[in-house]
Parts: C-alpha cells; structure tokens; sequence
C-alpha cells in the first residue's frame, strides 16, 4: 500500500491500450502521430510512447522540452505562442535537439523573430473556431506578412500551419465533434492549398483530444498531437471521445468521514489534487466520479455517487440514495478526475498498481 495520501494512480494496461488505439489510427491515416506530453509531463509514460513507435513529441514551454530532452526525445515541437522570454533556453534546445516553435500572429512574431539565433522550424497557429489564439483562416494578409518576415530570418524555417480545435471540448455529442472536425479540416485544407505551391512540403498539424478520437477521416492533414486521451477523464466521457472504461488515471482518496444522514462523504482531496474543473451531472457541478477501490485497481462508479464541492484539501462526495454501508472512515475510493491534465498537473507525481513511482516535471 503507498503510504502517501491523497496519491494519483496510473492503469498502466489502459494507458498503453489508449496508446496503442490513437498511434493505430494514426497509422491507417498516414500521419505523423506527434503527441502532446502536457497531459503526462511523465518520462516514464513518454516510455510507453516509444514502445508504440512515437519519435516526435509535443510540448507546451521549453521547460517542457529541455525536460524530455533530457529523456532521450530529439523531434519536440513547442505548441504555444512563442515569448521572447523563451529565447536563451529555446536557442540552446535547438542546438541539441530538431525544436519546431509557434507564433500566433505578427505582433507575437515580431516581439521575438530578432532573439531566435539558433536553427529552428516554425509554425503559424491557425484558429478554426476555438477563439483562444491563432490567426483566422482567411486573414491572407497577415499570414503573408509572417511569412515574409520569417524569411527575413535564414534561422527560422517556416514548417506549416498548427491549429487545435480546442471548441471541440464543448461538444456534447460525438455528432457534434465530427461537425467541428469536418467544419475545421475544410478550413485547413482550403488553407493548404492556397499556400501548397509556394511552400510544397508545407505540414498542417491538428489535434485535440475529442476529434482526433472520434474522426477517422483526416484527408489534408499531416501529422495529429492529441495528449489528454493517453489517461482520457470523466469531460471526454461525457463528450462522447470514450468510455468510462477507458479512463486511465484515478486520485485515490482516504474516507475521512461518513456522514449517512446528509448523503455525504468527507474526503481527503480537494481543489488542489483535482482542480476545480467541472462538469454537469443530473443538473449538479461534478468534480469527479466515484469508484470503489480494492488496493490495486478501481472499479465502475458508483451509482448516483460524485463529487459534488471541493475546497483547498476538502472534498465532498454527495449520493442519490443512501451512502453504501460498505464505505467506512478510513477507507479508500478512487476519484475520476474531470480533466486528467489539470490533475496530473496538480498532483506533480503518479504512481502504478504495484507501487512503481512515475517521475512528473518538476515545479518550478
């Protein structure tokens, strides 16, 4: 039993087997499987990777990538606006290692292009309709510009378009992320042929969790760098990307009190082990479901049995019908986190059912 509680738990088998799913589909599409590492931020789920054939990564700072540089990976794309900031650390990872950066709009290029002295690739993100950062589609204009500018640069080459189609995340349906996904690939491809014959071996990158796990048509697209569904959460259940038995990752949680006559349970893991992303059951915030756990592994949720408030340390699980005479204080239930990456990211460390710890980057 490990003796530190709450602990963030790892279903190594599921884990590989969403690996080996997504590198699969990857595979029968012809495209480059470039995943995000945010989601783990684990050089020993990287591992897992590897043994699925995966040679290039996607990471979100160069934190990140000096991280998994470290680790043995050589292809790393940064996949989020580039700052000035950046520049020393990002000009030596670019000498180890083959480093693709990204810039979202001129502004953004501007403030760094003179500070980049190393070799490295560079992409434009583009915003299919999330709204978060990115240059729309038909901005011809501006995009001219950055492609001028960066070829006022010998250091900086141009690789092609990156985009996330992160409203894919409010879908509340598998028919609503094909529309998002059919609705964005139109787009990039409309894009790539505009720029094909002046950049010829130009790569769009694509990726999100819920389209690159419904969709199986990717015509256009060359290479995918979807992260969550290496652990999947209860948000990606619920948006239809997987099955509850898919779910990879558990916060396991000590019973610090049983509270029948409320329908209540008091546990051990808050805001700071979950986060306080959220989801809608039967017209209540949820935080987590609920799921017995046996020492080793978790089992279905619970019936009627979620998270229901969290603060800092506290967490509080509400119950249907009555709470279930087997759950005693002092024992331990498995929680199914909302959004996997927000958990991994708080809990800084995991470990596997025979009590193997899984190193996370180190905050800093």
């Amino acid at each position: 039993m490990i003796d530190k509680l709450p602990f963030l738990l790892i279903d190594s088998q599921k884990c590989n087997a969403n690996i080996a799913f997504m590198a699969e589909k990857a595979r029968k599409a012809n495209l480059f499987f470039r995943p995000h590492f945010k989601t783990h931020q684990s050089h020993a789920v990287g591992e897992f990777f590897r043994n699925h054939g995966v040679s290039g990564i996607t990471v979100s700072s160069p934190g990140m990538a000096e991280y998994f540089t470290h680790a043995g990976w050589n292809d790393i794309t940064i996949a989020f606006p580039f700052v000035p900031q950046w520049s020393d650390k990002a000009n030596q990872l670019a000498r180890q290692v083959t480093l693709n950066i990204l810039f979202s709009s001129p502004a953004n290029l501007v403030a760094a292009i003179d500070k980049i002295s190393s070799e490295v690739g560079v992409f434009i993100e583009i915003d299919v309709g999330h709204g978060r950062s990115g240059l729309l589609p038909d901005r011809t204009r501006e995009l001219a510009v950055m492609l001028n500018l960066l070829e006022s640069n010998s250091k900086l080459k141009f690789k092609g378009f990156l985009t996330h189609a992160g409203h894919s995340y409010s879908a509340k349906s598998r028919d609503e992320v094909m529309a998002i996904h059919a609705k964005s690939v139109t787009q990039l491809i409309k894009l790539k042929s505009f720029w094909k014959e002046r950049y010829p071996d130009l790569i769009v990158s694509y990726g999100d969790t819920p389209t690159c796990s419904v969709a199986d048509d990717f015509w256009g697209i060359d290479e995918i760098r979807p992260g969550n569904f290496v652990f999947y959460d209860v948000m990606q259940s619920q948006i239809g990307s997987c099955d509850l038995s898919q779910i990879a990752l558990a916060l396991i949680c000590p019973v610090v009190d049983v509270l029948h006559d409320q329908k209540k349970i008091l546990v051990h893991g808050g805001a700071v082990h979950l986060s306080k992303e959220k989801v809608t059951k039967e017209g209540a915030d949820c935080y987590g479901l609920v799921c017995h756990f046996d020492g080793e592994a978790w089992g279905q949720p619970l019936p009627g049995a979620y998270v229901g408030s969290l603060s800092q340390e506290h967490g509080m699980i509400y119950f249907s019908n009555e709470v279930p005479t087997n759950i005693r204080t002092g024992d331990l239930l498995a929680i199914l986190p909302v959004h996997s990456c927000l958990t991994v990211d708080c809990m800084a460390g995991a470990y596997d059912s025979k009590g193997n710890y899984f190193d996370v980057l180190p905050k800093k």
